[in-house]
């Protein structure tokens, strides 16, 4: 999972919050051009590929998977993003892919044949 650029954090926080002290930490890192030191709160599977780059570039909002976070202090778990169903529910209801390879690596299977496989 990466982590969006701080100015886009900036593109709110500017107005929204600026007089707290975690935004502040954030405008500093954004004023001197580095990333700031997340602390993960999602944790997602081996396996899947997942990116906010991809989401943001396609419109998601912060709030659709963090909650109201005008209103937060600090990021937390709020919704389940990291459960399958909760995925698929929510590229479905906005016409995302939802093929599997959308989110999955294919398996590598460059060692095995299907002899191989039928064998075991």
């Amino acid at each position: 999972m990466t982590f969006p650029d701080t100015a886009k954090c900036m593109q709110c926080h500017v107005t929204i919050g600026k007089d707290k002290p975690s935004i502040q930490k954030i405008a500093q890192y954004a004023a001197s051009n580095q990333q700031i030191p997340w602390v993960r709160v999602y944790k997602v599977i081996p396996g899947v590929n997942w990116t906010h780059r991809a989401h943001l570039s396609a419109g998601v909002k912060c709030e659709t998977c963090h909650g109201d976070v005008s209103q937060i202090s600090a990021m937390s778990e709020i919704t389940s993003v990291v459960t399958m169903y909760s995925c698929l529910s929510c590229h479905e209801m906005n016409h995302a892919k939802s093929s599997c390879e959308t989110c999955h690596s294919r398996p590598s299977f460059e060692h095995s044949s299907v002899a191989d496989v039928r064998k075991n």
